[in-house]
Protein backbone atom coordinates (compact mmCIF):
# COMPACT_ATOMS: atom_id res chain seq x y z
CA UNK A 1 0.00 0.00 0.00
CA UNK A 2 1.28 3.44 -0.92
CA UNK A 3 1.39 5.92 1.87
CA UNK A 4 0.63 9.51 0.87
CA UNK A 5 2.45 12.37 2.55
CA UNK A 6 0.48 14.23 5.22
CA UNK A 7 0.45 17.51 3.24
CA UNK A 8 -1.00 15.80 0.15
CA UNK A 9 -3.74 14.11 2.22
CA UNK A 10 -4.58 17.46 3.76
CA UNK A 11 -4.75 19.00 0.25
CA UNK A 12 -7.17 16.29 -0.96
CA UNK A 13 -9.47 16.69 2.03
CA UNK A 14 -9.56 20.50 1.76
CA UNK A 15 -13.01 21.77 0.67
CA UNK A 16 -12.10 25.40 0.00
CA UNK A 17 -13.31 26.53 -3.43
CA UNK A 18 -16.32 24.20 -3.68
CA UNK A 19 -18.77 27.04 -4.38
CA UNK A 20 -16.40 28.33 -7.04
CA UNK A 21 -16.41 24.99 -8.83
CA UNK A 22 -20.21 24.81 -8.77
CA UNK A 23 -20.37 28.32 -10.19
CA UNK A 24 -17.85 27.52 -12.93
CA UNK A 25 -19.79 24.41 -13.95
CA UNK A 26 -23.33 25.84 -13.86
CA UNK A 27 -22.84 29.46 -14.97
CA UNK A 28 -22.26 28.72 -18.71
CA UNK A 29 -25.35 26.50 -18.82
CA UNK A 30 -27.52 29.15 -17.15
CA UNK A 31 -26.24 31.90 -19.46
CA UNK A 32 -26.87 29.80 -22.60
CA UNK A 33 -30.42 29.07 -21.46
CA UNK A 34 -31.00 32.75 -20.65
CA UNK A 35 -29.65 33.93 -24.02
CA UNK A 36 -31.68 31.32 -25.93
CA UNK A 37 -34.85 32.33 -24.08
CA UNK A 38 -34.19 36.01 -24.74
CA UNK A 39 -33.42 35.36 -28.43
CA UNK A 40 -36.51 33.20 -28.97
CA UNK A 41 -38.83 35.68 -27.27
CA UNK A 42 -37.47 38.56 -29.34
CA UNK A 43 -37.84 36.42 -32.48
CA UNK A 44 -41.48 35.80 -31.58
CA UNK A 45 -42.11 39.51 -30.90
CA UNK A 46 -40.73 40.39 -34.33
CA UNK A 47 -42.79 37.66 -35.98
CA UNK A 48 -46.03 38.80 -34.33
CA UNK A 49 -45.28 42.42 -35.19
CA UNK A 50 -44.69 41.49 -38.85
CA UNK A 51 -47.94 39.50 -38.96
CA UNK A 52 -49.94 42.34 -37.40
CA UNK A 53 -48.53 45.04 -39.66
CA UNK A 54 -49.12 42.81 -42.68
CA UNK A 55 -52.76 42.32 -41.62
CA UNK A 56 -53.26 46.08 -41.27
CA UNK A 57 -51.73 46.82 -44.66
CA UNK A 58 -53.65 44.01 -46.36
CA UNK A 59 -56.90 45.43 -45.00
CA UNK A 60 -56.13 48.80 -46.60
CA UNK A 61 -54.91 47.12 -49.78
CA UNK A 62 -57.98 44.90 -50.03
CA UNK A 63 -60.35 47.83 -49.57
CA UNK A 64 -58.44 49.85 -52.16
CA UNK A 65 -57.63 52.76 -49.81
CA UNK A 66 -53.95 52.61 -50.73
CA UNK A 67 -54.69 53.03 -54.43
CA UNK A 68 -52.08 51.97 -56.96
CA UNK A 69 -49.19 51.51 -54.54
CA UNK A 70 -45.69 50.63 -55.67
CA UNK A 71 -43.63 47.76 -54.28
CA UNK A 72 -41.39 50.04 -52.19
CA UNK A 73 -44.34 52.05 -50.90
CA UNK A 74 -46.00 48.81 -49.78
CA UNK A 75 -42.83 47.79 -47.96
CA UNK A 76 -42.67 51.22 -46.30
CA UNK A 77 -46.31 50.86 -45.18
CA UNK A 78 -45.58 47.49 -43.56
CA UNK A 79 -42.40 48.78 -41.90
CA UNK A 80 -44.09 51.91 -40.54
CA UNK A 81 -46.67 49.77 -38.73
CA UNK A 82 -44.16 47.32 -37.24
CA UNK A 83 -42.09 49.19 -34.66
CA UNK A 84 -39.82 46.33 -33.62
CA UNK A 85 -38.50 45.61 -37.11
CA UNK A 86 -36.09 48.53 -36.92
CA UNK A 87 -35.74 51.84 -38.67
CA UNK A 88 -38.08 52.16 -41.69
CA UNK A 89 -35.24 52.70 -44.20
CA UNK A 90 -33.34 49.65 -42.92
CA UNK A 91 -36.56 47.63 -42.69
CA UNK A 92 -37.40 48.30 -46.36
CA UNK A 93 -33.96 47.03 -47.43
CA UNK A 94 -34.36 43.81 -45.41
CA UNK A 95 -37.84 42.97 -46.75
CA UNK A 96 -39.02 41.28 -49.90
CA UNK A 97 -42.67 41.11 -50.93
CA UNK A 98 -44.34 38.88 -53.46
CA UNK A 99 -47.92 39.80 -54.38
CA UNK A 100 -49.59 37.63 -57.03
CA UNK A 101 -53.14 36.86 -58.15
CA UNK A 102 -54.25 33.24 -57.84
CA UNK A 103 -55.84 31.68 -60.91
CA UNK A 104 -59.40 30.73 -59.85
CA UNK A 105 -59.78 28.26 -62.72
CA UNK A 106 -57.14 25.90 -61.36
CA UNK A 107 -56.34 27.39 -57.93
CA UNK A 108 -52.72 26.61 -58.67
CA UNK A 109 -50.51 28.20 -56.06
CA UNK A 110 -47.17 29.66 -57.12
CA UNK A 111 -44.57 26.91 -57.17
CA UNK A 112 -41.65 29.25 -56.63
CA UNK A 113 -40.53 29.06 -52.98
CA UNK A 114 -40.64 32.23 -50.94
CA UNK A 115 -37.49 34.16 -51.75
CA UNK A 116 -35.74 36.42 -49.29
CA UNK A 117 -33.36 39.33 -49.70
CA UNK A 118 -29.72 38.40 -50.11
CA UNK A 119 -28.07 41.14 -48.05
CA UNK A 120 -24.61 40.29 -49.36
CA UNK A 121 -25.64 41.70 -52.75
CA UNK A 122 -26.05 45.47 -53.24
CA UNK A 123 -29.72 46.44 -53.00
CA UNK A 124 -31.18 49.05 -55.35
CA UNK A 125 -34.49 50.22 -53.83
CA UNK A 126 -35.47 51.89 -57.12
CA UNK A 127 -35.71 48.54 -58.92
CA UNK A 128 -39.27 47.25 -58.99
CA UNK A 129 -39.92 43.50 -59.21
CA UNK A 130 -41.42 41.93 -62.32
CA UNK A 131 -45.19 41.62 -62.77
CA UNK A 132 -44.85 37.87 -62.10
CA UNK A 133 -43.68 38.76 -58.61
CA UNK A 134 -45.70 41.91 -57.82
CA UNK A 135 -49.15 42.68 -59.22
CA UNK A 136 -51.99 44.44 -57.38
CA UNK A 137 -54.71 42.44 -59.15
CA UNK A 138 -58.24 43.44 -60.11
CA UNK A 139 -61.49 43.55 -58.17
CA UNK A 140 -62.81 40.21 -56.87
CA UNK A 141 -59.45 38.56 -57.52
CA UNK A 142 -57.86 36.27 -54.93
CA UNK A 143 -54.38 37.49 -54.05
CA UNK A 144 -51.44 35.77 -52.38
CA UNK A 145 -48.95 37.93 -50.48
CA UNK A 146 -45.69 36.53 -49.13
CA UNK A 147 -43.33 38.65 -47.09
CA UNK A 148 -39.82 37.69 -46.05
CA UNK A 149 -37.93 39.87 -43.58
CA UNK A 150 -34.24 39.27 -42.85
CA UNK A 151 -33.22 39.85 -39.23
CA UNK A 152 -29.96 39.44 -37.40
CA UNK A 153 -29.80 37.20 -34.33
CA UNK A 154 -28.86 38.96 -31.12
CA UNK A 155 -26.66 36.13 -29.83
CA UNK A 156 -25.24 34.22 -32.78
CA UNK A 157 -23.49 31.66 -30.62
CA UNK A 158 -26.43 30.46 -28.53
CA UNK A 159 -28.12 27.17 -29.31
CA UNK A 160 -31.32 28.85 -30.48
CA UNK A 161 -29.51 31.57 -32.45
CA UNK A 162 -27.35 28.99 -34.19
CA UNK A 163 -30.31 26.84 -35.30
CA UNK A 164 -32.77 29.47 -36.55
CA UNK A 165 -34.10 29.54 -40.09
CA UNK A 166 -31.02 30.86 -41.85
CA UNK A 167 -31.39 31.62 -45.53
CA UNK A 168 -28.09 33.14 -46.48
CA UNK A 169 -24.42 32.97 -45.78
CA UNK A 170 -24.68 36.37 -44.10
CA UNK A 171 -26.03 34.64 -40.95
CA UNK A 172 -29.43 36.33 -40.82
CA UNK A 173 -32.65 34.50 -40.08
CA UNK A 174 -35.92 34.88 -41.94
CA UNK A 175 -39.32 35.91 -40.69
CA UNK A 176 -41.78 34.68 -43.30
CA UNK A 177 -45.43 35.67 -43.39
CA UNK A 178 -47.98 34.52 -45.95
CA UNK A 179 -51.53 35.74 -46.39
CA UNK A 180 -54.33 35.53 -48.91
CA UNK A 181 -57.13 38.00 -49.47
CA UNK A 182 -59.78 38.95 -52.00
CA UNK A 183 -59.69 42.39 -53.57
CA UNK A 184 -62.94 44.25 -53.09
CA UNK A 185 -64.84 45.07 -56.31
CA UNK A 186 -63.59 48.29 -57.86
CA UNK A 187 -66.16 50.84 -58.91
Amino acid sequence: MIRLPQSFRRFLSNEDGNPTMEFVLTFPVVIVIFCAAFESSFYMIKSVSLERSLDLVIRDLRLGTLGSISHNQLKAQICSRAAVLGEPADCVERMRIELQPIDTASFAMPTVPNACVDRRQPIDPAVEPSTDEYALGDGNQIMLMRVCFQSEPMFRTTVFGARMNRTGADGNYSLISTSTFVNEPRT
